[in-house]
């Protein structure tokens, strides 16, 4: 296990050094910052709205097994669509952030 843990350190600290240096990279060559907040919103804003909630609310009735109820199981399929749209918007949001720098 301690081969494991330091083999997953060891990942997550070159990961992170991976990260951190491309964002510092990116940072060197945008020089609008509201570009870099439209698109953030456009991605993680959506996702953090409409995408994830759906995609827990969705592994929360399928852990439930048996014990969900009918009403949870119909509710699946419309929180996936609603994730979907999420995924659309949050398309158009980007797409829309990169039109304005160029």
């Amino acid at each position: 296990a301690s081969a494991e843990k330091k083999a997953n350190n060891g990942y997550l600290n070159k990961m992170t050094a991976v990260l951190l240096g491309g964002i510092t990279a990116l940072a060197w060559k945008v020089k609008d910052l509201a570009f870099v907040l439209s698109f953030g919103g456009a991605t993680l804003g959506n996702a953090l709205i409409y995408v994830y909630p759906a995609l827990m609310f969705r592994s929360a009735v399928k852990n439930m097994g048996d014990k969900a109820s009918k009403g949870l199981k119909r509710e699946v399929p419309f929180a996936l669509f609603s994730a979907a749209l999420g995924i659309v918007m949050g398309g158009i949001g980007a797409t829309m952030a990169v039109r304005s720098i160029l």
